[in-house]
């Protein structure tokens, strides 16, 4: 997929956190709306003080459908991201209608140390 945001300035190391994997298939009537939730989330998560990484981009085969990947620190990390307001937009857009064209598919893996 191309990353949709600039990528980190050095390699990002293994450490141990919570990640999710992260694949939307948007309906094309909703997809502007939904760049601009995600542009926002991830602007709120890189102020996250237990968030280590947010990274997304669209698959360059199938148009409208989008990876993410994203890294927090411990349980309390996640918890704090899914309290966070920015995520309450995107808990917003994602309830109504029903802007996916396919169910999410969400895999949830504890990273190891190096």
């Amino acid at each position: 997929y191309t990353l949709a945001h600039d990528g980190p300035a050095e390699k990002v190391k293994n450490v141990e956190a919570i990640c999710l994997n992260v694949e939307l298939c948007i309906k094309p009537e909703v997809r502007e709306e939904f760049l601009d939730v995600i542009r926002n989330n991830k602007e709120g998560s890189d102020k996250e003080p237990l968030c280590l990484q947010y990274s997304w981009g669209e698959n360059e085969n199938t148009p409208n459908t989008f990876h993410f990947h994203e890294e927090y620190i411990g349980e309390e990390g996640l918890a704090a991201h899914n309290a966070a307001p920015h995520f309450a937009v995107w808990e917003e857009f994602a309830s109504k209608g029903s802007p996916f064209a396919k169910p999410p598919i969400v895999h949830k893996f504890k990273a190891l140390l190096d």
